[in-house]
């Protein structure tokens, strides 16, 4: 489940708030960013993913999320670590080093990180 930077933009907001918004909510935060229209592009979207669930009451659209940042977050990591390291966690974390030596600090936490799994 992949989220354009678009819709990153949107659930940002959402996942900030921590409870349902209107779509005129998002309209006037991203009024200098987006038309009406693109924002309703976008949530329908977001729907069609999975990734919101939006409920009609009257004239007004309420979207909330249905998973939260952490988990998208961690899906995409396993996800990116599949897709570009076949699931290796070492093949990860040598690309993010090669090039650049970890300091004395960062080391230490990667090592207490380590020893507390």
């Amino acid at each position: 489940m992949k989220i354009s930077n678009s819709e990153m933009e949107i659930m940002n907001i959402i996942w900030a708030k921590d409870e349902e918004v209107t779509s005129a909510e998002l309209a006037d935060i991203l009024k200098d960013t987006w038309k009406p229209t693109t924002i309703m592009t976008f949530l329908k979207r977001l729907c069609d993913k999975g990734i919101l669930d939006a409920r009609k009451e009257g004239k007004t659209n309420f979207y909330s999320a249905n998973i939260t940042e952490d988990e998208y977050k961690q899906s995409t990591t396993e996800s990116f670590l599949r897709e570009f390291h076949n699931g290796s966690v070492t093949s990860l974390l040598t690309a993010l080093v090669k090039g650049k030596q970890p300091d004395s600090k960062e080391l230490a936490e990667i090592k207490k990180w380590f020893n507390e799994l």
